[in-house]
């Protein structure tokens, strides 16, 4: 009880904080560092987003964890590097693959939400939004008051990126995902396509070692699993006020994405966005509790928000990507993040717990 009601002041005390919307002018936070990994993949359920019409198919450090009662588990890198993996669609960057793994991920996790939740959200659309240079993910409402969720091309790009240097330095003890984020924060421009590292950036032996592949693959689950999770809870939690188990949108299409977002999706206030990292993340640790093999942990989310922040310091005049500007800050969604994954160790995935103010 000790530590729910020390989160809950956690929570409360971040919920005071600044809003969602950045200015260009940030004070940037510590420069955090990139923490070890985690446990082996398993498949996850099925499921895939909407493909936008007319869109083609392209084919081509964060803190150290907080203190708790029950850590999470730690990966093991295997000794084998078995046969390489040729044509790996996260290696390939392959746009298709990694809209359609969105697609698995948040099925897993609508299935993994209790039943009043579930109700609410059951049926909603899942489009891909490919508008260029775009990072970002939302939940929102149609000209009809009809639910939606998106992610852009470019946040899935960009956690692919991460996920496959990440996994290239854990197990080969190089630095990628540091090089990878100075070269974001010294060559990219908003609303240009995302920069993609040279050939030969990785190693090739190492960009095709199975060991490397099976870990960025668990990874780009992880992450995407923080996000729709946080994203889902908007709708669930009454932020958006649309989602009532009526089934979602049935006509958003690209071209409509930005004009509704001006003007459909309600501007989230801090305690909102707390409130939906806690489910978010509550929400996550429950559908990998039913995986089989690799389970997920708040390991992506933290990776995920270890990333952005370290990109906050990397460029502080400049805001790169609109999730920067459209979430908190990451140092402020940090804490958050460990402590609801502690508390939920610790009672064994509970039901979620609620604080005043924060919905729910």
């Amino acid at each position: 009880m000790n530590l729910l009601r020390s989160i809950g002041a956690l929570v409360l005390a971040l919920g005071l904080a600044a809003g969602c919307q950045r200015s260009s002018s940030r004070r940037p936070p510590s420069q955090p560092t990139y923490g070890q990994g985690y446990p082996p993949y398993g498949a996850p359920p099925q499921g895939y987003p909407q493909q936008q019409p007319g869109y083609p198919q392209q084919q081509p450090g964060y803190p150290p964890a907080q203190t708790g009662p029950a850590p999470a588990p730690t990966f093991s890198v295997p000794t084998l590097p078995g046969l390489p993996v040729l044509g790996d669609p996260i290696n390939d960057i392959n746009i298709g693959w990694l809209q359609s793994e969105a697609g698995v991920v948040m099925g897993a996790l609508i299935g993994a939400l209790p039943s009043g939740a579930q109700q609410k959200v059951k049926g909603i659309p899942f489009i891909a939004d490919p508008t260029v240079g775009e990072v970002n993910a939302f939940a929102g409402c149609d000209d009809q008051r009809m639910p939606f969720m998106a992610i852009t091309d470019g946040l899935l790009e960009v956690q692919a990126q991460i996920a496959q240097f990440k996994a290239t330095d854990e197990i080969f003890g190089t630095r990628k995902l540091d090089e990878f984020l100075r070269m974001l924060a010294q060559r990219q421009r908003p609303g240009q396509p995302i920069i993609r590292p040279p050939m030969g950036f990785i190693d090739p032996a190492q960009h095709t070692d199975a060991r490397k592949v099976e870990r960025q693959r668990q990874l780009y689950h992880e992450q995407l699993a923080f996000v729709l999770g946080h994203e889902l809870g908007h709708h669930h939690l009454g932020h958006t006020g649309c989602a009532n188990g009526q089934g979602g949108s049935r006509g958003v299409t690209p071209a409509d994405l930005g004009r509704m977002l001006s003007r459909a999706l309600p501007v989230f206030n801090q305690p909102n966005e707390i409130a939906a990292d806690v489910a978010g993340v509550n929400n996550l640790l429950s559908a990998g509790a039913r995986r089989q093999g690799y389970r997920w942990t708040e390991g992506g989310a933290m990776l995920t928000l270890g990333f952005f922040a370290s990109l906050d310091q990397l460029t502080p005049a400049t805001i790169l990507f609109a999730f920067e500007q459209t979430h908190p800050h990451p140092a402020l969604r940090q804490p958050v993040v460990q402590q609801t994954a502690n508390t939920w160790r610790l009672t064994g995935g509970a039901p979620v717990f609620t604080f005043p103010g924060l919905g729910g």
